[in-house]
């Protein structure tokens, strides 16, 4: 299937939800309970029973979140090396620094499971349920200051947190899961990707008026955007060679890396007592420039490793 067609799907969900949001007459806290339903409920169950599901184990999949891992690493170090930009505000750079290695779960899900049908969710699935918790950790630490709350504290309250560590604990005790809970939580999982992209795009602000970005604003928005569609990806393709992957493990862990910043940053962002105004923008920056990336790093993976 030629790669844009692949993405259209997705793309094109995003295109509706912007759509929506001017056509309809829905307040702006319609839009905000939807984001919530699917950041508290909805994802949350749709990640606890695609890690219940999936076939294989944590460790099938361990040269892929090596990889990925490596990858997003250096996104964190990077993202914090931006402290030292001159003359940058504290609770922007603080509160944006997530959307430099942070990924659009949703949307990777969905293009895990068009690339590569029920194993690529699998894989996909796996993976991201060992890189979120760490990834989440890597989110809140720098704004846990902010919003003089504990780190702990706040890791224990992360929907995202609790529903890969529960996914992955159930997995290792190998408990039968009841059949209605599980009936439930996946009817609810459906939802979460549809609801969530078109969430995205009624979500899209580009920074304009009292909200236009000042000249130190727009050196941290093009260094934390730069590192996500750029420096992750390049490190990507690079982790992959270093640990010899190929086929659809290798295309998944690139499409990882190139996917656009989280959506979830906001919420988190608003909560701690961040910018969430900027944050919003740097989401908005992020997924437009993710359009043209998206498919060039994608496609470079299925070049070097088309199967």
């Amino acid at each position: 299937m030629p790669l844009l067609e692949l993405l259209a799907p997705e793309f094109a969900l995003i295109a509706l939800g912007v759509a929506l949001r001017r056509v309809m007459s829905a307040s702006e806290e319609g839009w905000v309970f939807l984001e919530k339903l699917g950041y508290y409920l909805l994802f949350p169950c749709l990640l606890f029973v695609s890690i219940l599901r999936a076939p294989g184990s944590v460790g099938a999949v361990l040269p892929m979140t090596l990889a990925a891992g490596s990858a997003a690493a250096l996104g964190v170090a990077a993202a914090y090396a931006c402290r030292w930009l001159p003359e940058t505000d504290v609770r922007r750079r603080t509160s944006g620094a997530q959307t430099a290695f942070r990924f659009n779960s949703y949307l990777g899900m969905a293009i895990a499971e068009r690339t590569g049908s029920a194993e690529g969710l699998a894989l996909f699935s796996i993976m991201i349920a060992v890189l979120i918790p760490i990834l989440n950790v890597a989110a809140v630490w720098p704004m846990a200051g902010l919003a003089q709350r504990g780190l702990v504290r706040e890791l224990l309250r992360n929907p995202l947190i609790i529903a890969t560590l529960g996914g992955l604990a159930w997995r290792a005790v190998q408990l039968p899961m009841p059949d209605l809970v599980l009936a439930v939580a996946g009817r609810m999982g459906i939802a979460a990707l549809p609801l969530g992209l078109l969430c995205i795009g009624a979500a899209l602000r580009w920074p304009r008026g009292d909200h236009r970005l000042a000249g130190s604003d727009r050196l941290l928005a093009t260094s934390f955007t730069g590192i996500k569609l750029l420096l992750m990806p390049l490190a990507g393709l690079g982790a992959c060679l270093l640990f010899g992957l190929d086929g659809l493990p290798a295309l998944l862990v690139v499409m990882y890396t190139a996917l656009p910043t989280s959506p979830a940053s906001y919420v988190l962002a608003s909560r701690m007592g961040g910018d969430g105004a900027f944050v919003a923008q740097l989401i908005t920056i992020s997924l437009l420039g993710a359009l043209v990336s998206l498919p060039l790093w994608t496609g470079i993976g299925a070049f070097l490793w088309s199967s």
